[in-house]
C-alpha cells in the first residue's frame, strides 16, 4: 500500500456531471461530505500515529502514515471538485464539520478510532453492489467525475482496514467497538440527515424539478440499494481472530483495475 496522486481536469466537470438522477445526488452527498469527514479522520489518527504501544509494532506505524497521507491527499482533490460543481456553498457541509468537530472533543480518541473503522470499513461494503452494476460506467457519470470516483473508492477499499489493524492491535474489546459502532451510525447519521434535503433541494432546482418527488425519488433508489455486503462485513468488525489486512478477491481485482484506469501514481 503507497500513497498515489490523481490528475484530473476539473473545468470538464460540469454541475449536471451526471445523467442519472438518483446517483448524481448520492455522489454529491458524499462529495460534500467528504471534505469534513477526512479532516475528522485524519486529525484522529495523526494523534495515533505517536500513541508508544505502536512501538512495538513499526509496519502499523507505517501504515498510519501512509493513510493519513491519502486521506490529505482525497481532501485536496475533492475542495476544487466541490467548488467547481458548486457543492461548496452547501451550508450543511459546514454544519457537518462542527458536528464532527463537537463529538471529536467529547469522545475518547480510541473510541473515535473504532468509529472511523466502522464507517469506513462497514460502510464502504455498500459499493459493492454499486461496482456489480457498473454505476461508474453505466450511470452517465462524466469521465472525470468517475475518474475521481474510482481512485478514491479503489484507496479507501485498500486502505479501509488500517483502523480496524490499530484497534485490535491496541484494544480489541467488544465494548470499544460497540460504543465506536454507535458513534459511527450516529455521525454518519448526522451528516446524511443534515446533507440531505440541501443538495436534493439544490439538485431540483437545477434540474427546474419539484423538491419533494425530487426527495421521494431519491428515497426510493435508496431503498433499491443491497446491504448484504455490509452485514458481513459488521460481523468481521467484532471478530477477534479477523484480519483486516487479507482482502476478498473481488476488493483486489477492483484496487487494481481502477487504479490503473483512473491513472493514480
Amino acid at each position: 500500500m503507497k500513497s498515489k496522486k490523481i490528475n484530473i481536469d476539473i473545468d470538464a466537470i460540469e454541475k449536471n456531471w451526471c445523467e442519472d438522477d438518483f446517483y448524481r445526488i448520492f455522489y454529491n452527498i458524499l462529495n460534500a461530505g467528504i471534505p469534513p469527514f477526512e479532516r475528522y479522520v485524519i486529525k484522529t489518527m495523526r494523534e495515533v500515529r505517536d500513541d508508544p504501544r505502536l512501538d512495538d509494532e513499526p509496519r502499523i506505524r507505517e501504515l498510519v502514515d501512509i493513510f493519513v497521507r491519502q486521506e490529505i491527499e482525497h481532501t485536496k482533490m475533492h475542495i476544487p471538485v466541490n467548488r467547481k460543481i458548486g457543492l461548496d456553498k452547501i451550508k450543511a457541509g459546514k454544519f457537518t464539520e462542527k458536528i464532527t468537530r463537537f463529538i471529536q472533543r467529547r469522545t475518547p480518541l480510541y473510541v473515535s478510532v473504532a468509529s472511523c473503522a466502522f464507517i469506513e470499513f462497514v460502510g464502504f461494503g455498500f459499493f459493492k453492489s454499486h461496482i456489480d452494476k457498473d454505476v461508474l460506467y453505466s450511470s452517465g457519470m462524466h469521465e472525470e467525475m468517475a475518474k475521481l470516483w474510482k481512485w478514491h473508492t479503489a484507496e479507501e477499499l485498500e486502505h479501509s482496514f488500517v483502523k480496524l489493524k490499530v484497534i485490535n492491535h491496541i484494544n480489541n474489546a467488544y465494548w470499544l467497538k460497540l460504543w465506536g459502532m454507535i458513534e459511527g451510525v450516529i455521525v454518519a447519521h448526522l451528516f446524511v440527515t443534515v446533507l440531505i434535503p440541501e443538495i436534493v433541494w439544490q439538485d431540483a432546482k437545477a434540474q427546474n424539478k419539484r423538491f419533494l418527488p425530487h426527495l421521494w425519488m431519491f428515497f426510493k433508489g435508496l431503498a433499491k440499494t443491497e446491504w448484504g455486503v455490509n452485514r458481513h462485513s459488521v460481523g468481521q468488525y467484532f471478530r477477534k481472530d479477523f484480519d483486516p489486512e487479507i482482502k476478498q478477491p473481488w476488493v483486489a481485482e477492483v484496487v487494481e483495475k481502477w487504479v490503473a484506469e483512473s491513472g493514480a501514481r
